[in-house]
């Protein structure tokens, strides 16, 4: 799967992009394209070992979006790089509204589903939106919670966490900070494969994105399905802070295990697949 660029409302894009090949049915035809938005230290590759072939077989259309400062995307962030953020995802929903003519089921992922919960909130977004999907997501009080709750809980991972986000590829030839990140992150023991796939696109962050809580505003409401799920084994975003989104949104949060963070390349991968293309499949 190649990743394609496009340039729409002054803002360049980089994606993947997945649909059906065969004859489209008229059931398929009807599904809702899906976006998704990929977390810290990884890319819109992130979907395309596992999610996007899985979603495609079954007729679903699929993008996935890098953002900038992460894979190969070109365009550096301003100093405001959360908003960035917010404003290239929801120009991108609009660019995928128009190419498709039909609302859109945004899927985020970690960092990418705090941003989509700020995107998927805004007026002129809401009558694009067919379902919001927050896998693994930084909750709705944002990042000063999961952070705290972190330094707490597993002081040790939030200092390699911290390290790795600064510097990755240097952090990672220390084999404990490696051992760490990947205790933290899978449920079982991973293979070369899966470390490849996540790990393969590795930019250091802007911290600048973690500074500041980014909570979304719980006065705002949202009127779209909704389906929270996480992983049972995660570390970095545990299932308290999981049910606490859950909660927020008015559902039932759906767990995986074994799975730890990297839910789009762990091991019970196709579980997750076939529960998330079934949500959207049913909308």
């Amino acid at each position: 799967m190649k990743i394609q660029s496009v340039k729409y409302s002054d803002r360049e894009f980089e994606y993947y992009f997945s649909n059906c090949q065969q004859e489209v049915s008229q059931q398929a035809s009807s599904l809702p394209p899906v976006v998704f938005i990929h977390g810290i230290l990884s890319s819109g590759q992130l979907f395309t070992h596992h999610m996007m072939p899985y979603f495609d077989s079954l007729g679903l259309t699929t993008y996935s979006l890098t953002l900038r400062g992460h894979g190969s995307h070109s365009a550096k962030p301003s100093s405001r790089p959360f908003d960035d953020h917010i404003g290239d995802v929801a120009a991108f929903i609009e660019f995928v509204y128009q190419q498709e003519k039909k609302p859109v089921v945004v899927a985020g992922y970690s960092l990418g589903g705090l941003i989509t919960q700020h995107v998927c909130l805004r007026e002129e977004i809401k009558p694009k939106l067919a379902g919001m999907v927050l896998m693994a997501s930084v909750p709705p009080k944002g990042f000063s919670q999961l952070n705290q709750a972190m330094w707490l809980d597993n002081p040790v991972l939030s200092l390699v966490l911290g390290q790795v986000m600064v510097m990755p590829n240097m952090a990672l030839l220390n084999p404990y900070y490696r051992n760490v990140l990947i205790d933290a992150l899978f449920a079982c023991k991973p293979n070369e494969q899966q470390l490849g796939m996540l790990l393969s696109e590795l930019k250091a962050e802007d911290l600048r994105l973690f500074l500041e809580p980014h909570p979304i505003d719980d006065r705002l409401s949202l009127s779209v399905p909704v389906t929270v799920v996480g992983a049972q084994e995660d570390k970095l975003v545990p299932a308290s802070q999981v049910e606490a989104t859950a909660v927020f949104y008015g559902v039932e949060p759906v767990f995986f295990s074994p799975m730890g963070h990297a839910m789009p390349v762990e091991k019970e991968v196709a579980k997750l697949a076939a529960y998330l293309a079934g949500w959207c499949s049913s909308l």
